[in-house]
């Protein structure tokens, strides 16, 4: 066992600094992800080296948990280009209802059907991010390693990317398709494997689970 988990963390050796912690409880469900669009694909964020310099307190919003698959209490739907990264939409729950004008967009209620709405949308913000650092980010997500709590698995994902950022702009696409199929081939050949990697210690999968740190995530 020792050995099979030695080979699973070689095969993770992208070691990205920083992790975004959330609150987070047991009986917590998966939480939504911000979304990367680059090219004509749409990816769900598994990791990143530095928090994106988006805040919304910048604007007098706190954001309000609305329900245990979103505890941050606001999700991003972000462009990925040469030139970079805008926040294009923004879905955010504010305490006391409060929603400013943002970069001369209004904020508009999401209709739930007949329930409360759980986000209010800035759409087309176009907010430009000058961010330097790392996002790993997935598509193509695997179903029969769904995790009910936090963020998903890197692995979990067929295919894997890694957007590299310097003062906000593109400067490096790396695949880690491969790096992640291989782990899955090796957690697979052990039922018990896989549920130790993600469920083996409690306190251990609920704090890595609701992180956002890639070697943690992976």
């Amino acid at each position: 066992m020792t050995d099979k988990k030695n080979k699973i963390s070689l095969l993770c050796a992208i070691s990205l600094i920083g992790c975004l912690f959330l609150c987070a409880t047991v009986s917590a469900t998966a939480q939504i992800s911000h979304k990367y669009t680059f090219g004509d694909k749409t990816y769900s964020i598994v990791a990143l080296s530095n928090p994106l310099e988006f805040d919304p307190t910048t604007y007098g919003i706190l954001p309000k948990s609305p329900h245990t698959a979103s505890w941050v209490g606001y999700w991003c739907e972000y462009d990925i280009s040469e030139n970079g990264i805008v926040l294009r939409n923004l879905h955010i729950n504010s305490y006391g209802g409060y929603y400013p004008e943002i970069n001369g967009v209004d904020a508009v209620a999401e209709i739930n059907g007949d329930f409360p709405p759980d986000f209010h949308l800035y759409e087309g913000v176009n907010l430009e991010m000058e961010y330097t650092g790392r996002i790993a980010a997935g598509t193509d997500f695997l179903p029969e390693y769904y995790i009910h709590m936090g963020y998903q698995r890197a692995w979990a994902y067929k295919e894997l990317v890694e957007f590299v950022f310097e003062k906000g702009k593109l400067v490096e696409t790396i695949d880690h398709s491969l790096m992640a199929a291989n782990i899955r081939e090796e957690i697979n050949k052990d039922s018990n494997l896989l549920w130790e990697t993600i469920h083996g210690n409690i306190g251990r999968y609920v704090d890595g689970n609701f992180c956002l740190d890639f070697a943690t995530k992976c």
